[in-house]
């Protein structure tokens, strides 16, 4: 599934600048934005740890829907996101004895492939601006998930309340991640239509996560240990982006 998507992803690529030339019911354009991403969390022993700047950029298209006021609006897209999170301590059973699982920091870091769709409704011209408002959903698939992940080995650091937890940053957890996630997208700006064809487009969107995020990822890893009470994450990573592009 994930590689008919990235196909279709290419393939639509490929096709837009034909399409923007056929037809003069099409824009294609460009952007590149700065984003905020933060994951909120259904896993009681995870919190948010703040928001985390990341960034998107590649083609947008417009087609029109009939009137220069109704638009379906979709594009191509390479979304870095990053979020925050701090685990909570807890006490649990681990090799037999009890003891204090400790706080974790984790620096989680995403970058998705994102094909939307979304009805965009735009004012008339007032000068050089037309003012805009879009709703739809997004779908994307994750092709990189990297992470803070702590392991507990026993066999190297016993099983007493002093044993250490190994921390490595940056790991790769694409496989403790959900390949595919859903979106509720929502969005205003305006246009500037400064030169011919040539128009700049800014605004704010916003990307609510459906899905979550996690595909049975632990809070650490437990080695050799035997772990009476495993912590999964799980939350759904959102994101807010200043929308900065042009359409030619």
């Amino acid at each position: 599934m994930k590689k008919a998507f990235l196909s279709l992803a290419v393939a639509s690529l490929l096709a837009l600048p034909s399409m923007a030339q056929e037809s003069r019911g099409f824009k294609l354009g460009i952007k590149a934005s700065p984003n905020l991403g933060w994951i909120n969390s259904t896993t009681k022993e995870l919190e948010g740890d703040g928001v985390n700047l990341g960034f998107s950029f590649g083609l947008m298209g417009d087609f029109r829907l009939g009137s220069d006021n109704y638009a379906l609006s979709t594009g191509l897209f390479m979304n870095l996101l990053g979020a925050n999170q701090t685990s909570k301590a807890y006490k649990t059973s681990v090799g037999g004895l009890e003891r204090t699982i400790p706080s974790f920091e984790f620096a989680r870091r995403y970058q998705y492939v994102e094909l939307p769709i979304l009805i965009k409704l735009k004012t008339n011209e007032m000068g050089y601006m037309t003012y805009f408002g879009q709703l739809g959903f997004g779908s994307a698939f994750c092709v990189s998930a990297k992470s803070d992940v702590y392991s507990y080995n026993a066999a190297s650091t016993g099983i007493g309340p002093d044993a250490k937890f190994d921390r490595e940053e940056k790991a790769n957890i694409l496989s403790e991640t959900v390949p595919f996630r859903a979106s509720l997208v929502v969005g205003i700006g305006a246009e500037y239509k400064f030169a011919g064809n040539t128009t700049l487009v800014f605004g704010i969107n916003y990307n609510n996560g459906f899905t979550d995020t996690f595909d049975k990822d632990k809070l650490f890893d437990r080695k050799d240990a035997e772990v009476a009470d495993e912590v999964e994450a799980h939350g759904k990573l959102h994101y807010a982006e200043l929308l900065l592009g042009v359409y030619f």
